[in-house]
């Protein structure tokens, strides 16, 4: 673990000097001077976090799983959890890192190994695991890899391979498949600031209004729900990782009123943006990982 956060280190100490903050593109990287609780963070793909200083605890409805430095959690998804980071309190500081993962590589591991699922499509959970040190060489590996490279996505699978070894039941992130709700979410995703009504989804969709609505229902949700959702969600994440006034991020979520962003979003996540941003690192860098920038 300490060599992971070494590198991280040295990609900060790369960055220095460069103003403001970048929005993240393929991983995460959050980081926080004060204890943050935020509720009902949506995950939409799954994802591995692994916590590089002080705590982090996940809040399901069936339990909550604590994760110290050196433990990594796998999150599935589609989901919601409520989320505490707390920093170390001799620095002060909260670090994790997020690496995102598909379905996709779940099953074309299952496939390649012949591994039989384990558990239910209902059954998904929040998994922990602890970083021994083949676990921590195949992170370090993946880091350092090229970005959108065969190299990049060996070294994921080598992760998830190892991941597995330990805890079959990741392979029930499998189970959940795609679902219409996924398919709504990556049509309004492309522009969150439009003005979308279901007739510009669906015409994205090649379906009828009838047809989509039936299908939202079976799976308890709805056009308006969705998008209310994704754009709470994309203004959590700009907060968490970009230097935008909030303003901008308003905007660029769609919404017009300031103050009613300002109200949705504190009815979402339990806490105002503002408050939120408090919370993040005065000193503001940016952490380029695989060719990508992700902030602290």
């Amino acid at each position: 673990m300490h060599e992971i956060l070494k590198l991280v280190e040295s990609f900060l100490a790369d960055a220095r000097g460069q103003n403001g903050k970048s929005p993240v593109k393929h991983l995460g990287f959050i980081s926080c001077a004060n204890l943050v609780h935020i509720r009902h963070v949506s995950f939409y793909d799954p994802c591995m976090i692994l916590v590089l200083a002080g705590k982090k605890q996940i809040f399901s409805a069936k339990e909550s799983l604590t994760a110290d430095v050196g433990s990594l959690l796998t999150v599935p998804a589609p989901a919601s959890f409520d989320l505490r980071n707390e920093p170390d309190q001799r620095v002060r500081q909260y670090r994790a890192l997020i690496i995102p993962f598909q379905r996709e590589h779940l099953e074309r591991l299952r496939k390649t190994h012949d591994i039989q699922h384990v558990g239910q499509r209902d059954q998904a959970e929040v998994l922990k695991f602890e970083a021994d040190a083949g676990l921590t060489a195949s992170i370090k590996h993946y880091l350092q890899s090229p970005p959108a490279s065969r190299l990049l996505d060996h070294r994921l699978m080598e992760i998830l391979l190892i991941l597995v070894q330990q805890d079959a039941r990741l392979l029930s992130y499998v189970l959940t498949g795609e679902s219409w709700s996924q398919r709504v979410r990556a049509i309004l995703s492309t522009d969150l600031a439009r003005d979308w009504d279901l007739a510009k989804l669906c015409q994205c969709l090649t379906t009828s209004e009838s047809t989509l609505r039936r299908h939202l229902r079976r799976e308890n949700s709805g056009f308006r729900e969705l998008l209310y959702d994704l754009r709470l969600n994309a203004a959590l994440m700009q907060l968490l990782q970009t230097s935008l006034p909030v303003y901008q991020i308003a905007d660029a979520c769609g919404y017009q009123s300031v103050p009613r962003f300002t109200s949705n979003f504190r009815k979402r996540f339990g806490l105002p943006p503002s408050a939120l941003r408090t919370s993040m690192d005065g000193k503001e860098q940016k952490l380029a990982v695989n060719g990508h920038v992700v902030s602290n």
